[in-house]
């Protein structure tokens, strides 16, 4: 009965906030944010991790297997091309997809560009990741996928069969909006969204991103944008607890105070 009354208190805030084209929403239970907190803990899953690119912003950190990738697929390209830039100076094929520039925007050699979206369906301007997969990735299953494409990454992820998913090595995604993870329906979608990679991969390291300081949810601080990276799990070594913040970790914004994610903080 309560609940009732509540929500039908939250239904009537939300008709004269729609006049503002405002809205809240009914809270997470905090138990439910731990749990999802834990599924995204970092493992030591047997390999060291090597930073590839900036000092700052646009580097991130992998295991250190670059040697056994035989192509990288790139979405969502922006001004930073520093991981690229590197990834190719390994010999690594690279392969880029971003429709909001052009190619001579691109300033890197040996580079395939196309100027198209990633997104959940084929058109004139979108591609699935499968379909880019299928053109591009010939039959390797040695395959690197760093994706930074502003929240379109949970459509991506939803919209990729497991068998192309498996055929990456190493997946490193930056996943937005962390701080509207108190709405039931974003929650959801990031929950199946991990559960999801869960299946075929390992996370073996997270890394918040300060650009928008944090954000207090719950009981917990977090940032607007997570990046973790994960491993394929029939490459894994083993799976036991690490030291967080990593060695490597560096702040994303140099001029914004930094953010850590401690132990604490998924278990």
């Amino acid at each position: 009965m309560m609940y009732r009354i509540k929500l039908g208190v939250v239904k009537v805030i939300n008709k004269i906030l729609c006049f503002f084209n405002l809205s809240i929403s009914t809270s997470l239970d905090k138990s439910r944010l731990v749990t999802i907190l834990k599924k995204i803990k970092p493992y030591n899953v047997g390999y060291d991790l090597i930073r590839i690119g900036s000092s700052n912003d646009g580097g991130y950190l992998v295991p250190d297997l670059l040697n056994e990738i035989d192509i990288c697929f790139s979405p969502g390209v922006g001004k930073n091309t520093d991981f690229e830039r590197q990834i190719i100076d390994k010999g690594i094929k690279t392969f880029l997809v971003d429709g909001t520039i052009n190619k001579k925007d691109v300033r890197l050699d040996n580079v395939n560009f196309l100027k198209k979206n990633l997104a959940s369906f084929n058109s004139e301007k979108t591609i699935t990741l499968e379909n880019w997969v299928k053109k591009e990735g010939g039959l390797s299953d040695n395959l690197l996928l760093q994706m930074d494409i502003e929240s379109s990454e949970y459509e991506v992820i939803h919209a990729t069969p497991q068998d192309c998913l498996k055929r990456f090595k190493v997946l490193v995604i930056e996943f937005h909006f962390i701080e509207k993870i108190n709405n039931h329906y974003f929650y959801k979608l990031f929950n199946n969204t991990i559960d999801k990679l869960l299946l075929d991969f390992e996370i073996c390291h997270v890394h918040p991103n300060n650009c928008q300081g944090v954000f207090s949810v719950s009981g917990f601080n977090l940032p607007t944008a997570i990046e973790i990276t994960f491993l394929r799990k029939d490459l894994c070594k083993e799976k036991k607890d690490t030291k967080i913040p990593h060695i490597l970790d560096r702040k994303n914004m140099v001029d914004l105070p930094e953010f850590s994610f401690t132990d604490k903080m998924f278990n």
